[in-house]
């Protein structure tokens, strides 16, 4: 990478730093998040298996683990299966948090039903944001289930880091609860 004409940054450094702390965030936050993963895939399966609705909700910088998670459970991670029922309501380009929080409220409004699960990835969401997402899942009896911050109810969170270190997380827990969502509906994958 060039820094000037004649000048050169190392970034390796950079690099390896930046790789360092997620590895080391993640492995000191599976303690504290574990449990809440498995109770949330749990729900999910059990969702999916009584033929309810799955959301994977997330906004501006939460959307790309939104968009995991429903690409995940819809292609499969595991094994050659059907498409599991996920309704993504994810969205990047938007205006502001709070103007996607309505949309993402609303469609959870519409569309919800008792008995169906939404996995809201929540870093980006303000308390009033959690509060419009509650009040329109409770209504329409959802359950919420909160990842990257805490919310009403079961929440998967592991404190205060940096954004990167939480956007991370978040990620790999989209992917952690996909797979797990996949064995508790089809069953443990043989080595």
């Amino acid at each position: 990478m060039v820094k000037g004409k004649n000048e050169s940054v190392d970034t390796y450094p950079i690099i390896a730093n930046f790789f360092r702390k997620q590895l080391e965030h993640t492995s000191l936050s599976v303690d504290s998040i574990a449990e809440g993963i498995a109770q949330a895939a749990q729900l999910c399966a059990e969702a999916i298996l009584a033929e309810k609705k799955l959301f994977s909700t997330g906004l501006a910088s939460d959307c790309s683990s939104a968009v995991a998670l429903a690409g995940l459970l819809q292609r499969g991670i595991l094994r050659e299966r059907p498409s599991l029922p996920v309704v993504e309501l994810a969205e990047h380009h938007i205006d502001s948090v709070d103007t996607g929080t309505l949309w993402a409220s609303q469609q959870i409004q519409a569309l919800g039903q008792a008995g169906d699960v939404a996995i809201i990835f929540a870093l980006a969401l303000s308390e009033s944001d959690i509060q419009r997402f509650h009040l329109s899942a409770e209504d329409r009896q959802v359950t919420a289930i909160w990842v990257g911050q805490r919310g009403p109810g079961l929440s998967i969170s592991s404190g205060d880091e940096t954004i990167e270190s939480l956007l991370t997380l978040n990620y790999s827990i989209a992917i952690c609860l996909a797979r797990l969502i996949e064995t508790y509906t089809f069953g443990p994958v043989e080595d």
